[in-house]
């Protein structure tokens, strides 16, 4: 047996009309109610309705028919995984900590089948893909936002992993002495059992080309005009640069200027902000692209700033994938070459996607595509600049 809550099971139809008080023999009038009807109820531990004080001690009772779910927020009865009045989830929320962890992953990232049934038609038709989207069939597909993100977020830890990876090194660290690295090669050759001659001859074009460059450094000082224009930037002071921009620029430009020569003497610290800024910065990339899209079809009524964002976001994030398999098959030794592949199909991307969602004519692609690829271009300098700039401005 169980506690109910409210009323019972079957709530008798209340009397209207004067009673007498049994204490004082006062005339009193009943406060007149509504009938609600009967309500059978469920048991609120498992959402299933139970006959007259059967169900699990300690739950409380819903109201609902017999046979059947209802929602734990209103108790409306349920037709379907979600509740159509209130909008809650019938779903359990009550699960181990790896289930918790597994719904975090799946939400943040759509790590489920929709993902690996959107990336294929990603890759190979994205026009199509935003197409099918805006024509309502949502279920099927990542949404756009979500699935940029994902592709934005994935392309670059993949390429900043890489050039950690690489060996690229920053800093002291790097070897900057001539003889370092003629040590360092002399001892890889005799590690690989290469003969002594063979080092010798190394060894000694290293040393031409040592001679070469410091003669080459040597002319080009003694060409300079003045010792102004021989100074490195480096070593040069805010004080000896010539600035002729206006003065509400100038401090900013300043600080850009002694960032620049941090980031010469300290190169890991202008790429950590560089790891931080970049991506920020390109998530500006799909709004400009759709203001750009809304501009070329500025005459077609039926397609509103929406519909241009989401084939904005379909594209970036198809143009992230390609570049990431780009970046992966450069890493191949002796297949670079592969690389030119998926770099050539999203240059041709722009013209594809203009035919597939939008439905246009050849010609109005090719030049939408041409005029959309060029102004994007300039858009993606400056925002690649901007970032690098951040970054700067940061270090």
């Amino acid at each position: 047996m169980c506690r109910k809550l409210g009323k019972g099971v079957a709530q008798e139809p209340p009397v209207f009309g004067a009673r007498r008080n049994s204490k004082t023999g006062r005339r009193r009038f009943a406060t007149k109610r509504r009938w609600t009807g009967w309500k059978p109820t469920i048991c609120a531990r498992t959402s299933k309705v139970a006959n007259r004080g059967q169900c699990h001690p300690g739950s409380g009772l819903v109201n609902d028919k017999a046979g059947a779910l209802a929602c734990r927020n209103c108790g409306t009865l349920l037709t379907g995984d979600y509740c159509h009045v209130s909008g809650q989830s019938a779903e359990e929320p009550r699960r181990a900590v790896i289930g918790l962890v597994q719904d975090v992953f799946v939400d943040t990232l759509a790590i489920d089948g929709k993902l690996f049934r959107t990336l294929w038609l990603l890759l190979t038709r994205p026009g199509r893909l935003a197409r099918r989207y805006l024509d309502g069939k949502r279920v099927r597909y990542s949404p756009p936002f979500r699935l940029y993100l994902f592709a934005s977020v994935f392309f670059f830890f993949v390429a900043f992993l890489i050039a950690d990876i690489s060996g690229l090194k920053f800093g002291p660290d790097a070897p900057t002495d001539v003889s370092e690295v003629q040590d360092t090669v002399a001892s890889e050759l005799a590690r690989a059992g290469v003969d002594e001659g063979t080092r010798n001859a190394v060894a000694s074009e290293i040393d031409a080309a040592r001679e070469t460059a410091a003669k080459s450094e040597d002319d080009a000082s003694t060409e300079s005009k003045s010792e102004d224009q021989g100074k490195s930037f480096k070593d040069m002071k805010w004080d000896d640069a010539d600035y002729d921009g206006p003065d509400w620029l100038k401090p900013y430009v300043r600080r850009m200027f002694e960032a620049g020569q941090r980031a010469m003497e300290d190169p890991r610290l202008f790429f950590a902000q560089m790891q931080e800024n970049l991506p920020r910065t390109m998530l500006l990339a799909p709004l400009l692209y759709a203001f750009i899209l809304l501009v070329l079809y500025v005459y077609r009524r039926r397609f509103l700033v929406y519909d241009h964002l989401v084939v904005s976001l379909y594209m970036h994030a198809a143009l992230y994938a390609h570049l990431l398999i780009a970046l992966l098959l450069a890493q191949i030794p002796n297949f670079g070459w592969l690389a030119i592949i998926p770099l050539a199909w999203a240059l041709i991307q722009p013209y594809a996607v203009f035919r597939q969602a939008y439905g246009s004519n050849w010609f109005s692609v090719i030049a939408k595509g041409f005029i959309s690829t060029t102004v994007y271009a300039v858009v993606f300098s400056l925002l690649i600049t901007l970032g690098v700039s951040f970054a700067l401005y940061q270090a």
